[in-house]
């Protein structure tokens, strides 16, 4: 997997080449036990204004929102609100590159805020569905998780 990665004051950007073909990366993004196995357990009605509930296993952070864009296949947008006064919106987009498929995450937010704890997490997260698409289980990694929150401060103070 080739991937890349840029932080804003506002904004994260991942980038990831997977060696998997894009309905199987979707699936990866829209079937709950599928998110369940990379993100968290997952409630999601597939359409525009509908829900979505993620409930983290790994810490007591629940996340509610509301699916704003769905392009069957390539897209899903959803508003994210953790209960934080700040609001914002994560963007999965899918292409085909070649025998494989290229997913671009953005999470954007309405104002800065630290950006090291969500780029330490779904850089993780990320590795996960990698695994996940690819057949293979990986689970949550705490000590992972604490080596990427301090790359992403340093990157942060850059």
């Amino acid at each position: 997997m080739d991937s890349h990665a840029a932080m804003t004051e506002s904004t994260l950007v991942f980038e990831r080449r997977f060696a998997a073909p894009p309905d199987r990366v979707w699936r990866a993004l829209t079937e709950p036990d599928e998110v369940r196995a990379w993100l968290a357990k997952t409630e999601l009605e597939l359409r525009p204004g509908g829900s979505i509930v993620l409930t983290f296993e790994n810490s007591p952070s629940v996340m509610r929102g509301t699916v704003t864009e769905v392009v069957e296949g390539r897209v899903l947008e959803y508003t994210w609100h953790e209960g934080r006064d700040t609001e914002s919106v994560v963007r999965f987009a899918i292409e085909p590159d070649g025998d494989g498929s290229r997913l671009t995450l953005t999470h954007t937010f309405e104002q800065i805020v630290d950006l090291s704890g969500f780029g330490a997490g779904w850089h993780h997260h990320l590795e996960l569905l990698e695994s996940r698409v690819a057949g293979s289980g990986r689970e949550w990694d705490d000590a992972r998780y604490t080596e990427l929150k301090r790359h992403y401060e340093s990157m942060q103070a850059a």
